[in-house]
C-alpha cells in the first residue's frame, strides 16, 4: 500500500514532466478545434441551399452522387410563384449563360422535392441540344423544385419555390376525366422555328401519363424522347417520369440541323410515337 509520502512524490514528478507540455497541449487543442470547423464552414458555404430544402441531402445523394455541386445563378428556372392548376404548371430551364463558357454541358436532371415521384427528367444535349427547355410538371404541394446541369466533373444548381394547393401527382388524369381520349391518344403534333443560331421545336404528345399513384389506374406514362438528325443519328435524348403533366408539351432549343429533326417517343407500355418537322 502506498504512503502518503510516496503518493505526494509522484505527484510531483508528474506535475514537473507535464508542465512544459501544457502550453504546446494547449495549442494543440485549438488547432484541432479550429480545423474542422474551417472546413465544415468551407463546404456549407459551397452547398448551403439556397431554398432550404430538408430534401435537399436525400436528393443531392441520390440523383448527383458525391461529384461537386455549386448553386450557380446562370441556371435559371422560371415558373409561377403559385400553381393556379396543380397538375399543369409551367416551368423553363435556362443554363445557356453556364454554355457560353464553351466546356460542353452533358447531362441536365430535374427534379421537385416534395413530390411522391421527385425525378422530371434526364435530359443528354449530345451534340445538338442546347441547354434551354421548357415543358409541364406536376405538383403534389408547394415545393422546391430543381435543375441540374453537369459541366465536367461539376454540378451547376439552380431552382426556385412554387406554392400550390397540391394534389397534381395523385388525383385522376384525363384517362378518367375525358372519355374521348383515346380518340386522340398518340397524337403528336410539332412545329421549328428556326434563326441563325438555333431553332426551336415545340412538341406535344397526347397521352395521360397516368402515374400509377391513384388506386386501380395503372402507371401508364411516357418514358422517352429522342431526337434524330437527317441521317437518323442521334442527337439528343430526354428521359421523363410521371410528375410530367398528361399530354406533355415540350419546348426544345436545338443547334441548326438543315433538314430538321425527327422526334421520337415511346411510353411504358410499349407504344412508339414519331414526328418529323423541318424548317
Amino acid at each position: 500500500m502506498a504512503t502518503l509520502t510516496s503518493i505526494i512524490t509522484l505527484q510531483r514528478l508528474a506535475a514537473t514532466f507535464a508542465a512544459p507540455l501544457i502550453p504546446a497541449l494547449d495549442v494543440l487543442f485549438w488547432l484541432l478545434l479550429a480545423l474542422p470547423t474551417t472546413a465544415l464552414a468551407t463546404e456549407s458555404t459551397a452547398e448551403q441551399d439556397p431554398l432550404n430544402s430538408f430534401m435537399w441531402p436525400v436528393y443531392r445523394e441520390r440523383f448527383l452522387g458525391d461529384a461537386p455541386v455549386v448553386f450557380d445563378e446562370r441556371v435559371t428556372v422560371s415558373a409561377p410563384g403559385f400553381a393556379e392548376d396543380s397538375g399543369q404548371v409551367p416551368i423553363a430551364l435556362d443554363a445557356s449563360a453556364l454554355e457560353a463558357s464553351g466546356e460542353p454541358i452533358t447531362d441536365i436532371i430535374a427534379w421537385v422535392d416534395l413530390n411522391p415521384i421527385p425525378r422530371l427528367f434526364h435530359y443528354s444535349p449530345m451534340s445538338h441540344g442546347i441547354a434551354k427547355l421548357s415543358l409541364n410538371i406536376r405538383l403534389e404541394q408547394a415545393s422546391a423544385v430543381r435543375v441540374a446541369v453537369k459541366q465536367g466533373d461539376t454540378w451547376h444548381v439552380g431552382g426556385t419555390y412554387i406554392e400550390a394547393e397540391g394534389g397534381g401527382c395523385t388525383t385522376p388524369g384525363i384517362a378518367s376525366a375525358d372519355t374521348d381520349w383515346e380518340t386522340t391518344f398518340g397524337e403528336l403534333q410539332g412545329r421549328l422555328f428556326a434563326n441563325e443560331d438555333e431553332q426551336r421545336l415545340r412538341v406535344r404528345l397526347s397521352h395521360p401519363m397516368d402515374s400509377g399513384l391513384i388506386p386501380s389506374q395503372p402507371a401508364f406514362y411516357v418514358q422517352s424522347f429522342e431526337l434524330l438528325d437527317q441521317q437518323g443519328e442521334q442527337v439528343a435524348a430526354l428521359d421523363i417520369d410521371a410528375s410530367v403533366s398528361a399530354n406533355p408539351t415540350l419546348g426544345l432549343h436545338m443547334r441548326p440541323s438543315p433538314g430538321g429533326y425527327v422526334i421520337g417517343a415511346r411510353d411504358n407500355n410499349g407504344n412508339r410515337f414519331s414526328i418529323g418537322l423541318q424548317p
